[in-house]
C-alpha cells in the first residue's frame, strides 16, 4: 500500500458518515493492543472555538518545557499529516502508510465478524494513539473531533480536560440549545479530573453542574481565571492573568485577537496545574504558531486569513478586525458550507468589508447554495461577485490589491477554503 492508496482507503471510510458512539473506537483499540491504555499523560479539548488554539499553545508551552508532545487535531490545512504530530513534527508519510495498514487490516476483521465498520474520524483517532503510544510520548494533546460524550477521543482518561468557548454548531448532532451543546461537550469531563473552560452563561452553568456531580475542581474565564489584556497590535497581545493561586505579568501571546486573550488564559491554567515552569509558559505563548487562524499571512500587501465559520468565530473576527485594521478597505475572498449559519455569521463582518468575492469552500457535498453569501453582501450593501474557482477567487482578490481597489484582503468563512488558498498563495507572494 502506497501513500495514495492508504489515503483513498482511510476517505472511503466517510461514506459510513459521522457516527457518534464509541464502542467501535473501543473495539478497534482493543485490537490494536489498547496504546491510549499504556502509559500516556492525556489532556483533553473540547468546545466550540478556540480548542485548536490552546491546543497549539498547551503543544508549544510542554515543549518549551522539554517534554515530547503528541498533538491531534483536525481539520487539517494542507496535507492530512499535519493531524498528527510529535514535536511540532508531522507524521512522516511513511510512518502513516505503515500505521495505517495495521489499521485497515483491523477494521477488515472487524466487519467479517459482523461489526459497524469504523468511521473516518475513529480511525484517525485510532493512528494518533497509536503512533504516539509507540514513540512514548510524555502528553498527548487531543482535539476533540465533534461533541464531547460521544467522540471518539474520549476513550481517554486525561490529566486535565479543557472546554473552550461553546456556541451554536453542529445542532443536527448536538442539539438545538446552548445548554443541550454545552451538555454534550461537557461528556468529556471525567471523575475528579480538573476542568479548565472559557465557556460562560448558560453553557458554564451546565458545565459546572456536571461537573460537581463528578467531582471535578472547575477553573472558569472571569471567575477564578482572570485574564486582563494590556496591548493587542500585529505582533500578538500582551496581558496580565490572576490565578487562585498565582498572578503573572506581562504574557505575551503571538497569535492574534482579544479571544486568543482567553485561550491563553486557559492554556496557562492547564500549564499551571501540571506544574509547568513560569518560563517554559512564556516562551511557548510567545513562540506558538497556529496557522490560518487570524494569521497575517503578508504584510505588504496585506493578506489575513481566518478559518472562522460559525456565529460566535465571525464575531471574534469582526472585533480583530476592527481593533487591528481599523479604517482599511477590505476584500474578503469568502466561502461557507450549507450547514453553517450564514444567515447568522455573516453580518456579524459585512459592515467591515468594502467588497466580496464569494467562491465554495473545497468540500462539494456541503457547499449547497453557496452563491446565497452574494445575496447577503448585497443587502448589506456591499459589492459582492460569485466566481466558483477558488483559485480564480483568488487571483481577482490578488489583482483588486494591486490595483490599489483595496487595502487588505481577507480569506474567511472555512478552514477548508483556507488551507485550499494558503498553499497557492505560497506560490504568488
Amino acid at each position: 500500500m502506497d501513500y495514495q492508496q492508504a489515503q483513498e482507503k482511510l476517505s472511503s471510510l466517510t461514506s459510513f458518515g459521522i457516527k457518534p458512539g464509541l464502542q467501535r473506537v473501543e473495539e478497534l483499540l482493543r485490537r490494536l493492543g489498547n496504546p491510549h491504555k499504556q502509559k500516556i499523560s492525556f489532556l483533553h479539548v473540547a468546545g466550540t472555538n478556540g480548542k485548536g488554539s490552546v491546543c497549539a499553545m498547551l503543544d508549544a508551552i510542554l515543549r518549551a518545557q522539554g517534554l515530547r508532545v503528541g498533538l491531534f487535531t483536525s481539520p487539517h490545512l494542507l496535507h492530512h499529516c499535519e493531524r498528527y504530530r510529535i514535536n511540532g513534527e508531522n507524521m512522516p508519510e511513511t510512518v502513516f502508510i505503515s500505521l495505517f495498514e495495521e489499521i485497515w487490516t483491523a477494521i477488515c476483521a472487524m466487519r467479517q465478524e459482523g461489526w459497524e465498520s469504523p468511521t473516518e474520524f475513529e480511525a484517525v483517532t485510532a493512528m494518533s494513539l497509536l503512533w504516539f503510544a509507540r514513540e512514548q510520548v510524555d502528553y498527548a494533546i487531543l482535539e476533540v473531533g465533534l461533541g464531547g460524550r460521544l467522540d471518539s477521543t474520549n476513550v481517554i482518561r486525561p490529566e486535565v480536560s479543557v472546554i473552550t468557548s461553546i456556541g451554536m454548531d453542529h445542532m443536527a448532532y448536538l442539539g438545538n440549545t446552548v445548554e443541550e451543546i454545552a451538555a454534550e461537550k461537557a461528556g468529556i469531563i471525567k471523575k475528579r479530573v480538573p476542568l479548565v473552560t472559557s465557556a460562560n452563561g448558560p453553557a458554564l452553568r451546565v458545565i459546572e453542574e456536571i461537573a460537581a456531580r463528578r467531582g471535578c475542581p472547575v477553573m472558569a474565564v472571569g471567575h477564578n481565571l482572570i485574564p486582563i489584556p494590556l496591548k493587542l497590535s500585529e505582533q500578538g497581545t500582551v496581558f496580565n492573568l490572576i490565578l487562585s493561586e498565582s498572578i503573572y505579568v506581562d504574557l505575551e501571546v503571538s497569535l492574534l485577537g482579544l479571544r486568543q486573550v482567553e485561550n491563553a488564559a486557559v492554556a496557562v491554567q492547564v500549564a499551571a496545574l501540571l506544574d509547568i515552569s513560569e518560563s517554559a509558559i512564556r516562551r511557548g505563548l510567545k513562540e506558538v504558531r497556529w496557522p490560518g487562524r487570524l494569521e497575517v499571512f503578508s504584510r505588504d500587501p496585506l493578506i489575513v486569513l481566518d478559518g472562522a465559520h460559525n456565529e460566535p468565530g465571525f464575531q471574534a473576527l469582526a472585533e480583530s478586525v476592527n481593533l487591528l485594521w481599523h479604517g482599511k478597505r477590505i476584500c474578503a475572498i469568502m466561502g461557507m458550507l450549507a450547514d453553517k449559519q450564514r444567515e447568522q455569521a455573516l453580518p456579524r463582518l459585512l459592515p467591515l468589508l468594502d467588497s466580496a468575492i464569494v467562491t465554495p469552500p473545497p468540500y462539494l457535498s456541503r457547499v449547497g447554495d453557496w452563491q446565497r453569501l452574494v445575496a447577503l453582501c448585497r443587502e448589506a450593501e456591499v459589492a459582492a461577485v460569485a466566481e466558483e474557482d477558488n483559485r480564480r477567487a483568488l487571483q481577482m482578490g490578488l489583482a483588486r490589491l494591486k490595483s490599489g481597489d483595496c487595502d487588505m484582503l481577507l480569506i474567511c468563512g472555512s478552514l477548508y477554503l483556507v488551507g485550499e488558498v494558503r498553499g497557492w498563495l505560497e506560490e504568488c507572494v
